[in-house]
């Protein structure tokens, strides 16, 4: 009997990471590309977000090598181009989640391997903040939540660094939805 309520509950999307109902804001710049020189890093800040909101962007990499030396992703309650979080995927299917503050990068969870990364193909990563706490997750599969209260709002981007040649990243989805309905 409890197997058959833990299907029922799984079906109507009782642990569904996905966020429901259509997107309060879509980048209708699709798809977006974005480049960085080697060893620098590109940010493109595009809408502001409130204290909660889920943020989800689909990106893949369109040049540099498969087990190249960058990454890319998404940045969350910015600041401004020198003060915001973000999390990372690399090429060689690690992830991780930073925050930028000025010249000091702190690491919120470090860098680790998680398998649900496609090296060359597009990865789906999300973004879900209330309060102080934000969980992510990749190819809709959990990875980590994190507290921080650093900032507790701000602007949504893309965000990628290149360290030793110059990369691509199209960005085909980019989609906010606010606590605000």
């Amino acid at each position: 009997m409890v197997a058959l309520h833990l299907i029922a509950a799984l079906s109507l999307g009782w642990n569904s990471p996905r966020p429901s109902g259509m997107p309060d804001w879509e980048d209708p710049v699709r798809p977006r590309r974005l480049d960085a020189a080697a060893h620098t890093t590109a940010l493109a800040l595009l809408n502001p977000a409130g204290n909660d909101f889920a943020f989800e962007v689909i990106a893949r990499p369109i040049s540099g090598r498969e087990s190249g030396s960058y990454s890319y992703g998404l940045a969350y309650r910015a600041q401004d181009p020198w003060h915001y979080y973000a999390f990372a995927v690399g090429a060689d299917g690690y992830y991780a989640i930073l925050r930028i503050d000025g010249s000091r990068e702190i690491l919120l969870a470090p860098w680790q391997q998680f398998p649900h990364i496609r090296r060359r193909g597009e990865n789906r990563l999300r973004v879900t903040c209330e309060g102080r706490s934000c969980a992510f997750a990749i190819n809709d599969e959990y990875t980590a939540t994190v507290e921080d209260d650093m900032w507790v709002k701000g602007d949504v981007g893309m965000w990628m660094r290149a360290f030793d040649e110059a990369v691509s990243v199209q960005y085909q989805s980019v989609r906010l939805w606010t606590a605000q309905r």
